[in-house]
């Protein structure tokens, strides 16, 4: 199955080999936030990053997250949208009105799919929904689709 951009359903080109995807993802992706209220959802995703060759920061909840983004703007933030005290959604609107001259890949994690969700998170500033459960082999599929497209989009612009 082909998606947009000529990548197909792994996210891959058919002209980059598997190195080469990954060099791309990490060239464009270096920072990572990973944001949940569950510490084990999210110390296993930092180390999956980590192993992958990337700098990757782990917040336990909203107010880390805001916090860890203020100190350190990472390329792409994978952020639950249910947690106590602070959600995920007022994550993303303050990610949004900081205005930050490189903006923040917002990719939304949640258990619930339904289009309300969806519409919440989109309206939030979210890029992306990614249902959970999430794991290694489905990230690394959906940053390969990133990469292909940014890699894809880099080849118009000098053709």
């Amino acid at each position: 199955m082909k998606t947009s951009e000529g990548c197909d359903a792994a996210g891959s080109s058919p002209t980059a080999s598997r190195d080469e995807t990954l060099a791309a993802v990490r060239q464009k992706f270096q920072k990572v936030l990973l944001v949940d209220d569950s510490k084990n959802l999210v110390d296993t995703l930092a180390i999956f990053f980590q192993l992958d060759g990337f700098s990757a920061r782990a917040a336990y909840g909203g107010s880390q997250a805001m916090a860890a983004y203020d100190e350190d703007v990472p390329d792409i933030a994978f952020i639950d949208l249910v947690m106590p005290e602070v959600d995920g959604l007022a994550v993303a609107r303050h990610v949004r009105l900081s205005r930050r001259e490189k903006p923040t890949v917002l990719v939304a994690l949640t258990g619930w799919e339904e289009d309300p969700f969806r519409r919440d998170a989109e309206s939030a500033g979210f890029d992306y929904f990614m249902p959970k459960p999430v794991d290694p082999a489905s990230i690394r599929r959906f940053m390969a689709h990133l990469a292909c497209k940014n890699m894809e989009s880099a080849a118009r612009e000098t053709a």
